[in-house]
Parts: C-alpha cells; structure tokens; sequence
C-alpha cells in the first residue's frame, strides 16, 4: 500500500514523535510504501541520530525565516489551508493520522477524495480537554509561545476548535489509542469506541534482566523537561535516600527548558549540587545504555496518558516507581512488576524507592517480572503488527 503518516510536528524529542518514526520504519520493513507528513520540521531538535533516516515533507513550505514563532503559526496555517493542499493526498491508499490536527487535515482527504484514514491518539486534544496537570501548569511548553498570535486565536475560535475535532474523530474509519487508560478517556470524551494499540519497545533496546546495580548506583529519569512531568517528586525521593544510601545519584535525560532551571533552583537549595547530572540529550544507544545501568527508575509524571519510560525501564529489568494513577496504573502490577506510590504524597514514593534499594529479593523479583511483562504485553513488533492490519482493513 501507499501510506501517508501526519504528524503534528518533530520540533523537540518526545515519545509521539519517536512513535511514529518507529511506524514509518516498521510499515516499510513490511513492504509498504510510507511518506510522512508535517507543518514543521526541525532535524537537530527531534531525534537528530535518528529522523535524518526518513524524508518527512510538510504541509506548507517553510517559513522560519519570515515570522516570529514560525512552529505555531505553520501549525494553524496548517489547519486553516488544509482543504486547498488535501489533493497532494488523493493517490494515497490510506491515511494514518497521529493526533490532532492531523485528524482535521486527513479529515478534508477523505471529504475530497475519499481516501480513508485511521487515527491515532495518545490523549483527547489539550487545548479542549486539559488534565488536571495542564490547568495546573499551563499548556504552553515555551515561553515564546505565550503571548504569540497563534496562540490569541486558539483561544478566540474555540467553538468552531471544538466541533472540528469532534468532526475529525467521528468521521475517522476507526479510533486506535495507546492503552487502555487512553481508551477509557476518549471513549468518554468523544462518545466513540476506540481500540487499545499500545506502543512497544523495539529491537533496539536490549530486552532482559541484568541483576541489581551495585557499582556507581543511580536513580534515572528520561522524560521531557516540561511543568507537567514534576522531576520535583523525584529530587525529592533522592534527597530521602541519601540519608541512608549516600553512594546515589540521579541522572536526568533531556533537552534543558525553562522548567530545567527551575529544577536547578530546587536542587541547588536542597544542596545537591554534587548529586544530581543533567545529561542533555542522549542518542537511542546511549539512552537503552542508560536504561540498563540504573538502579532504579523514575516516572513522577502525576497524570501520564501511558508512560514509553516505564516500558523501555522495564524492558532492561530497571525496576521503575510510578503513581498508581493513569497510564501507568495500567501499565504496572504494582509489587510485582512495579512500585505505585500513592497519588501524589511525595513520601510515599520517597519510600517506595527506598524500599527497592533495602529489599534485595523484591528488587530481583520486580525486575525480573517486569521483563516478562514487555515481552508479554509491550513489543513493536506487536504493535506494528496491529497497525498494519487495521490500515490494510480500511484502504482504498
């Protein structure tokens, strides 16, 4: 088949962009004929030892050059042009739209030329349907966004927003999501049925168990450095344990935000200046590397839709600590192939880490299980699989 992938954009390294560089690869291996689509495109921000493998085109030509915020103003030129470029579309088999507004453009396909589209959600759209998190931090990840025109008239043109993405989803051929989590959320939101296909770890991560980390021992966090991902709780969790466990350190993963100085702020009050590294970003390589090194893994996210960390975690035997809430509520069993602190009591999850690290048994239990667990429930090839059966079932 021929298929179109859209995507928002891949301006920074996150788990939907790599998702859905993973499906571009993997419907290729299968045979498939895959291009993948965008507004914007920055090579040396998203993924760069990975996306210079794939040729992705955007919507519209570029204009970075020419505006102020050019990332949001594509984004909404995007959205509003999309029924006048839907014909560079109209030979494709099947579309396979990830998030909005990528449902809104695939949307005008199909309307015009009757190319079908599958969509795919990892959450209901934010800016209509914010977490408690996001009323709480905002949704603005930078702040050169705050006050940009792009944003002034999302807010202004949220009634027409909201029936456009309501549109987007009902006229989809079918619904997929990542996780039962996500499902039982869309489901509510949009009145529809959707189907759980979970993201995977692929083969390159080495998948199995390496035994407790006694030499150099450190707590690892990975996510991107946003408000909503709290690295606060675990800064926290280490500044309990180096009572008892002196010899810790925590490493953090990712490109460094406005909220990393803050973080910084936090660290350096608590005196530990010494102990916390912020790695910056790391190749895939590094990152399974780091994976496999770590005593013990972090995921403070208070209300994750799903949650790629943990699995990629689990997959090298790291025992990781979550909330029991959201995504990774349904991702651990919470003692054995996990810890699930109690939502959101910082203490409680200091001591769920502590108790990993006293706990030589549990620890080689939770790991051991934890592996067994992605091999059972959360490998790409598994996922890709699906996604090829669901797209192959609704083409043209």
């Amino acid at each position: 088949m021929r298929i179109a992938i859209f995507h928002l954009a891949f301006i920074y390294s996150g788990g939907g962009e790599k998702l859905v560089l993973q499906e571009a690869e993997g419907l290729s291996k299968i045979g498939h004929q895959v291009e993948i689509f965008t507004s914007v495109v920055d090579e040396d921000k998203c993924f760069p030892d990975y996306i210079k493998k794939f040729q992705i085109r955007t919507f519209l030509p570029q204009i970075r050059f020419l505006v102020e915020n050019h990332e949001s103003t594509l984004i909404l030129l995007s959205c509003v042009l999309s029924p006048f470029f839907a014909f560079r579309f109209r030979k494709f088999d099947v579309i396979l739209a990830a998030n909005q507004p990528s449902l809104w453009i695939s949307f005008w396909v199909k309307k015009l030329f009757r190319v079908p589209y599958i969509s795919y959600l990892a959450q209901p759209t934010r800016i209509l349907h914010p977490r408690n998190i996001d009323k709480k931090t905002g949704l603005k990840f930078a702040k050169k966004t705050l006050n940009s025109l792009s944003t002034r008239l999302l807010e202004r043109f949220k009634p027409f927003i909201k029936w456009a993405d309501q549109t987007s989803v009902h006229n989809s051929n079918q619904v997929l999501c990542n996780g039962e989590y996500v499902k039982s959320i869309l489901e509510k939101t949009y009145k529809i049925q959707a189907v759980s296909c979970p993201a995977g770890v692929d083969s390159r991560f080495k998948i199995g168990y390496v035994g407790i980390k006694y030499k150099k021992p450190y707590l690892l966090m990975t996510n991107r450095h946003y408000g909503q991902k709290r690295f606060e709780y675990g800064i926290f969790a280490l500044s309990y344990i180096l009572h008892k466990h002196p010899e810790f350190e925590l490493l953090v993963s990712g490109e460094e935000t406005d909220y990393t100085d803050l973080l910084k702020a936090l660290i350096n009050q608590l005196g530990l200046m010494e102990k916390v590294k912020f790695l910056g970003y790391v190749s895939e390589k590094e990152l399974s590397a780091l994976y496999r090194k770590a005593s013990i893994y972090l995921y403070t996210a208070p209300e994750e839709d799903f949650g790629m960390g943990i699995i990629e975690a689990m997959a090298a035997g790291t025992p990781v600590v979550a909330w029991n809430n959201a995504g990774p509520a349904g991702i651990i069993d919470n003692g054995r192939s996990g810890l699930l602190a109690n939502p959101f009591d910082a203490t409680d999850y200091s001591h769920q880490v502590e108790r990993l690290i006293a706990n030589k048994n549990l620890y080689r239990k939770i790991s051991q299980n934890a592996v067994k667990e992605v091999k059972t429930r959360f490998l790409f090839k598994k996922h890709i699989n699906f996604l090829n059966s669901e797209l192959t079932k609704d083409a043209t």
